[in-house]
């Protein structure tokens, strides 16, 4: 039971990582925001202009993903369904996906727990969406959409999850907090890409389906997560590139550390995770599902450790089709109201 224990931690870690487009962390106490002060509020061509720029400073991760060839990979059909039972916006939206959604923009914080906020580009319908969220539909998973007043915008929320469409072409979604915090930038008129150097330059110097950038010097991890991920000791930021080609799921990056010696024991503890990958498959077998793990490769070069994995599809497809269970259902909850929230600090 322990290894299956281990085994459903690191699998729901990755699935949440993978998801960021979906899902949020566990449902917190309703987050309250001041409301936002008089400003020159950003036009549409403004917000279209540049997605990085809404979303709001001191990111731990921001996530870059080309959300169509996403949906196209050898998985992508199980994250499509995925995607269409978790969205927080009912099936007379007529909002798909795998159709409409172009790229995605994700950023992690630590406001008040863990917060998320995103901006998704692509082609939305804004009367034909906010006339089914506005309506007494219930999203595929059974649970009501809120609509409240924040920041000039309409929000809508479903469990944990929030969306106002923005213009034609650009959305934000995210956690409550999250996306206000957002919304008050667009509305002051201040919203400009105040990322860590780190991130900005990997973002603005690589090109891939996928893309992520981890600062946490200003952010310390929990004793847990590095009891359960051992490479995160010392860990200062990490750079990483993906795309979706065989086996279905192939990720290199950089591990930047504060010694030498941090980035050796960082690059053996990754080593160390396959073997142990390995050592559970038997029991994945007996899941039904295959060995994720196709390649896994890590060396240390000064304070750095490179890496490179690579996922097999069958099993990322087999690990979709029992998110939900790993997942549950989110929280039904309820409408927070702008005018007496509590105040997050920009």
């Amino acid at each position: 039971m322990h290894a299956f224990s281990k085994y459903r931690s690191m699998a729901k870690l990755a699935l949440l990582l993978s998801l960021g487009l979906v899902l949020s962390g566990c449902p917190k106490k309703d987050e309250v925001i001041v409301k936002t002060g008089e400003g020159k509020e950003l036009g549409q061509a403004e917000i279209d202009r540049d997605p990085l720029a809404l979303l709001p400073s001191s990111a731990i991760a921001i996530v870059a993903l080309d959300a169509k060839g996403l949906f196209a990979s050898q998985f992508g059909t199980k994250l499509l369904a995925l995607s269409q039972r978790r969205l927080p916006l009912p099936p007379s939206a007529g909002f798909e996906p795998g159709r409409d959604l172009h790229k995605i923009y994700l950023g992690t914080y630590s406001m008040s727990g863990v917060d998320i906020a995103g901006v998704a580009v692509g082609t939305f319908d804004r009367a034909k969406i906010e006339a089914a969220a506005g309506g007494t539909e219930k999203t595929p998973l059974g649970v009501p959409v809120t609509k409240s007043k924040y920041a000039g915008r309409t929000l809508y929320t479903a469990g944990n999850i929030g969306f106002t469409v923005l213009t034609s072409k650009t959305a934000l979604f995210g956690n409550d907090t999250g996306i206000r915090r957002a919304l008050d930038r667009i509305k002051e008129g201040r919203a400009r890409r105040q990322l860590a150097p780190s991130i900005e330059k990997l973002l603005t110097t690589q090109t891939a389906p996928l893309i992520a950038g981890v600062d946490l010097t200003s952010h310390p991890i929990p004793n847990a997560t590095r009891r359960e991920l051992p490479f995160l000791n010392g860990l200062k930021t990490a750079s990483i590139l993906g795309n979706f080609q065989d086996p279905g799921l192939n990720v290199a990056g950089t591990l930047s550390y504060g010694s030498e010696l941090e980035a050796q024991q960082g690059a053996e503890n990754l080593r160390s995770a396959r073997q142990m990958l390995e050592t559970y498959g038997p029991l994945l077998a007996v899941l039904g599902i295959p060995q994720p793990v196709r390649q896994l490769e890590a060396t240390a070069k000064g304070a750095a450790a490179e890496f490179v994995i690579g996922v097999d599809a069958a099993a990322v497809a087999v690990l979709l089709d029992r998110a939900d269970e790993f997942l549950g259902v989110p929280a039904q909850a309820s409408a927070v109201p702008a005018t007496t929230s509590q105040g997050v600090a920009q």
